[in-house]
């Protein structure tokens, strides 16, 4: 019925972020999207890799936390986390936003923003002075919310941006 199909089109444009431990049967198609999409690149090289990353991310109240997108039937849209030293080579670095990505087919639906958003919530909420990032292309995307390239290196094979996002909070902050 019309009725019906209505309700699973809402279903579907429904977004929601859970920790990845709330659903960690999404690990295998998120490992695979992954290594479809960044594959070239170290981190996404080998499925095992991966695989023991999220595994990592799922050993308790630390960093390394990930979070999922879904859809109101729970069909995975996308995720994002939240880790440390995340580019070896810039230790000063601590925090860092990681691994946001959305699912080819949940693209253009405002998923990357709301997984943006929700991990900048719990790095405040964990009180955390500052967070960086690292990306080759969508440097526009994350300065709409603030972040500030801070330089530019090669990393995993690929000159990318460096930005930084002072969150108000620990001493040391700068205004």
């Amino acid at each position: 019925s019309r009725f019906s199909d209505g309700l699973k089109q809402e279903k579907t444009m429904q977004t929601r972020i859970i920790p990845l431990a709330a659903c960690p049967r999404h690990i295998e198609q998120l490992a695979l999207a992954l290594h479809a999409e960044w594959q070239d690149f170290a981190p996404w090289s080998e499925m095992e890799k991966i695989r023991a990353y999220y595994a990592r991310c799922l050993e308790g109240s630390g960093l390394p936390l990930a979070w999922l997108a879904v859809d109101g039937e729970n069909r995975l849209l996308g995720s994002a986390a939240l880790k440390r030293h995340d580019i070896a080579e810039l230790p000063q670095y601590e925090y860092w936003l990681g691994d946001v990505f959305v699912l080819p087919e949940a693209r253009g639906r405002g998923v990357g923003a709301r997984l943006i958003e929700y991990a900048l919530q719990q790095a405040r909420e964990m009180a955390l002075p500052e967070l960086y990032l690292y990306t080759p292309d969508v440097q526009a995307v994350y300065a709409k919310y603030g972040w500030r390239e801070i330089e530019t290196r090669r990393h995993n094979g690929e000159i990318v941006s460096v930005m930084r996002l002072g969150l108000g909070g620990r001493e040391g902050e700068a205004v």
